[in-house]
């Protein structure tokens, strides 16, 4: 696509393939955990410490974000268009194209998610509202610098989410495609 194209809405869903899978690991450590607490284990005395009552409403709590997003397996949760990006599972409002400085994926055991490094002025003005200063924080204690949009149950895989993200910043600046750089 040219710069000067006009580019369509992008709309990513949730897979419910992906959610499945990560609702069965989430109910089987939530078993684990239960079983563990209550001493459902024979020859087992139950095992109630603090620790043990966090890891099973942690669990739990997963599991139930993963039931959540089979119950709305068509919902559209990340928008991208010439004017910005939006991630609607947070409570961020437009992330505009001209406050992202670069776009870089980040891989960990665990995830991976695509990275939107702001801008310093923007990084001031997101530190304004409540719900981005929490998402920064967070970002900035795992090591991210930027606003993370996570991938792992998407329809699209995280290097595809990139390019389409590039490509989009790309046509906002107004150059190609191949000349957006991710940071290092």
């Amino acid at each position: 696509m040219r710069p000067g194209q006009d580019l369509p809405d992008v709309e990513i869903g949730i897979s419910f393939w992906k959610a499945l899978g990560l609702l069965v690991v989430c109910a089987v450590f939530w078993l684990g955990s239960a079983a563990i607490l209550f001493g459902w284990i024979p020859g087992k005395a139950p095992n109630t410490s603090f620790i043990g009552y966090v890891l099973f409403m942690i669990t739990g709590v997963g599991a139930c974000l993963c039931t959540s997003q089979l119950l709305s397996p068509n919902r559209t949760v990340i928008v991208i268009n010439r004017y910005g990006v939006r991630d609607l599972r947070t409570s961020l409002n437009l992330i505009p194209w001209q406050s992202v400085e670069s776009i870089d994926i980040c891989r960990s055991t665990h995830e991976t998610c695509v990275v939107l490094k702001l801008t310093p002025a923007a990084s001031e003005r997101f530190a304004t509202m409540a719900a981005a200063r929490g998402l920064l924080a967070i970002s900035k204690v795992c090591g991210l610098d930027g606003i993370p949009i996570s991938a792992t149950t998407l329809t699209v895989s995280p290097g595809a989410l990139l390019k389409i993200c590039n490509t989009y910043l790309a046509a906002a600046r107004g150059s190609e495609p191949g000349q957006v750089v991710p940071s290092a």
